[in-house]
């Protein structure tokens, strides 16, 4: 009896241990193995697969061990350059490729090479690797691989393993590269670089861009080359060779480093590699625990909803460049684009001012710093082309107003940029809007141009938008209250009774009371109703009469502007203006930061069912996408090539979550909190949340929701009351 007691007891330390053991491998948002997901279940293509690590990104590619493409690191671009090792085999005299990606669009486009699925047994055909698992996660692509065939009695057999990542401190790329002998005789390769590349572009050079094979290990166009590296120390003419005896396995690394020309050129024996990619893994690893550790921090038994945030939070880190050469120090890019737009950035400005707000500040400066309210488009070098959105005094009144919110510093209106003051460049906006965008009516015209306002490839959103204009209401109001702070009371009466003036003309004129909507006018006095998901922006003002809002909230139906993953940028219903292939605004799907941001307005509204049903068909897309695209199809996970795959206005589902969903209203020394949940969400708790240096948590219960001040209970409430904290 006393042995079987003990045999219990120790069975049940043993399950007390390997469940300690299990807690302690669960990986936090705060690492990288958190977001881990198979390629299997990504909906990307390999160009939409990026490996960021705030200086620049490459594409892993699918059904390769080794192989990458999509080379970004500014100034050096190369968007069809492809890395693969081939591994020559000397026993047998065969090359076993691992360029099979290759092989298949050259198959699949016009059969100019083989049917990967014909090769290692048709006549002739390449020997190549054969891909078995892919997985990705921030800046590390992990796959294995195996090769396993018999020529002429003569066995080759063994098994690969890889790990890729791109460095923060140079522009190179890393490869770990682990091989097993799985044969009964000693392994001797020649591990042979492959480098394919049409073009090498050195930005703001002008050069020529074609490429030569210098060697077998250097490839250059007259501006930049590429160069493979390793630690392997026995190198020919052909590349690295390796012995591996039977049974062992041998771990390789290898660089691949983008540099000008006329920079030197770097080692192919490189001892260091190894440091050199854990520093980059240690570098991953660290900004996302900073992103963590200074935002919200989120539990909750819906899973999905808890992901969704941290998936977001994770697209909008990507989105941020430390790169020395760009124009700034913290560059905020739409995504992998190379350009910083206020308009994007407004979506997550709530989320970099909670994050980083020197950073949220120094992106409203170099707006005004090179837009100069002729373009909207600033690279990373400076701004381009001569086009403006006329969202950008909108969007810079949001960014203004959440750095305010979560800094209190108002000296920002006084700082000098391009010859002005923050302040004297909003007044000048709103003048800009007075003088050049309005008619004889007095309404906000934008003219016949389309794209000043969002590209829709369908004539008729132009002239009178009523989203121009009343978002232009919602300035002067916020104007009006920024000039009362600097007690400047003669431009608080003016800008407030502009208000007033524009909001009885859109009423007069844009209203239309029988269809609960606010029509498009054009010169000729005609109207147009477009069914536009952009109007939904005007749920974030606050002067808007409560039958107004609720007609306009009664079209957020299923297959009006609803849809399986998120919301339609424009109705199905209109007819005119309904677009398959924009799905940006066009129709087919939605840019990111729309349901996100609706769903905000939504619950601050009132109207949190609908603000949960918005927000809840877009957590769908994350069983899709390991980070979330620039305008993805609303009836399919699926985001076309000739977009974005990552946005920074993904921070719109993390503000939905904070000031939607669990109420967080921050304003002056106040914060108020009143959160509304759902039976879909369950239990949930907010922590971290960060305001005027104390720290509070909001903790979601079935029928009560609870306050802490630093993990101490503060209040319990009932859903629909408040608790308000005066500091």
């Amino acid at each position: 009896m006393k042995k079987r007691k003990l045999s219990i007891l120790a069975l049940i330390a043993l399950i007390c241990a390997n469940q300690q053991v299990s807690a302690q491998t669960i990986p936090t948002p705060a690492e990288p193995e958190y977001y881990a997901m198979n390629s299997q279940q990504m909906a990307f293509d390999d160009y939409q697969t990026l490996l960021i690590n705030y200086r620049g990104f490459v594409s892993p590619r699918q059904y390769s061990v080794t192989q990458f493409t999509n080379v970004n690191f500014l100034p050096i671009q190369s968007e069809f350059y492809h890395f693969n090792l081939n591994f020559h085999d000397k026993a047998t005299g065969r090359i076993i490729e691992d360029d099979v990606p290759i092989k298949w669009k050259s198959w699949i486009d016009d059969r100019g090479s083989y049917d990967p699925l014909g090769s290692n047994f048709r006549p002739n055909s390449p020997s190549i690797v054969v891909t078995q698992d892919e997985n990705w996660q921030p800046n590390s692509s992990h796959r294995k691989g195996t090769f396993h065939k018999e020529y002429d009695q003569k066995w080759v057999s063994f098994s690969l393993e890889s790990w890729t990542n791109v460095s923060y401190h140079d522009d190179e790329v890393f490869i770990k590269l682990i091989l097993t002998n799985r044969n009964s005789k000693d392994l001797n390769m020649t591990l042979e670089p492959n480098q394919v590349a049409e073009q090498i572009v050195v930005s703001g050079k002008e050069t020529a861009i074609e490429v030569n094979k210098i060697d077998n290990f250097t490839l250059g166009s007259q501006g930049a080359r590429a160069r493979v590296s390793s630690t392997i120390e026995t190198v020919s003419d052909k590349g690295f060779e390796i012995n591996i005896k039977p049974g062992e396995s041998k771990t390789y690394y290898f660089a691949i480093k983008f540099y000008q020309t006329g920079q030197p050129d770097p080692a192919i024996i490189q001892p260091d590699i190894p440091q050199r990619m854990a520093a980059a893994d240690k570098k991953t690893r660290e900004m996302l625990a900073w992103a963590y550790d200074r935002l919200p921090q989120l539990t909750s038994s819906n899973k999905q909803l808890e992901e969704y945030y941290y998936r977001c939070m994770l697209s909008v880190l990507m989105s941020r460049y430390e790169n020395p050469n760009y124009i700034s120090d913290v560059f905020w890019a739409v995504g992998t684009w190379p350009f910083t737009i206020s308009w994007d950035t407004s979506y997550a400005s709530d989320v970099i001012a909670m994050l980083d707000p020197e950073s949220l500040k120094g992106a409203i400066l170099t707006d005004f710093e090179h837009v100069k309210m002729n373009r909207t488009y600033v690279g990373w070098n400076g701004a381009q082309w001569d086009n403006l959105y006329i969202q950008e005094p909108f969007a810079l009144q949001l960014m203004i107003e959440a750095y305010l919110k979560h800094t209190g510093d108002y000296s920002l209106f006084d700082e000098k940029v391009a010859g002005n003051s923050v302040w004297e460049w909003m007044q000048r906006w709103v003048t800009e809007l007075q003088t050049n965008y309005t008619n004889e009516l007095g309404l906000i015209d934008v003219g016949y141009n389309t794209e000043k306002i969002i590209e829709i490839r369908t004539d008729g959103y132009n002239h009178a938008v009523p989203i121009t204009n009343t978002l232009t209401i919602d300035l002067l109001h916020t104007m009006a209250d920024w000039a009362q702070m600097r007690n400047e009371k003669s431009l608080e009466k003016t800008y407030a009774k502009e208000a007033e003036k524009l909001t009885s003309l859109v009423n007069k004129y844009l209203w239309n009371e029988k269809e609960g909507w606010f029509d498009n006018l054009y010169p000729d006095g005609t109207k147009g109703t477009i069914w536009t998901f952009h109007l939904f922006d005007l749920l974030g003002a606050d002067y808007l009469p409560s039958h107004q809002v609720n007609k306009l909230v009664s079209h957020l139906q299923e297959g009006i502007f609803l849809g399986k993953f998120g919301v339609y940028s424009i109705a199905p219903k209109d007819k005119v203006h309904w677009d398959m292939i924009d799905s940006d605004w066009g129709g087919g799907g939605q840019y990111l930061g729309l349901p996100g941001r609706a769903s905000k307005y939504l619950y601050q509204q009132g109207f949190a069912g609908k603000g949960w049903d918005v927000l809840k068909r877009h957590i769908r897309s994350i069983d899709h996408f390991p980070y979330l695209p620039q305008n993805a199809r609303t009836d399919r996970p699926e985001q076309d090539r000739s977009s974005m795959p990552l946005e920074i206005s993904a921070g719109a589902g993390m503000e939905a979550i904070i000031f939607g969903t669990f109420g967080v209203k921050m304003e002056g020394n106040t914060i108020t909190f009143q959160p509304i949940n759902n039976e879909d969400i369950g239990t949930a708790q907010m922590k971290n949340i960060m305001y005027r240096g104390k720290n509070y948590g909001v903790k979601l219960e079935k029928k009560t929701f609870s306050v802490y001040e630093n993990d101490t209970l503060i209040e319990t409430k009932f859903y629909g009351e408040s608790v308000i904290i005066i500091q």
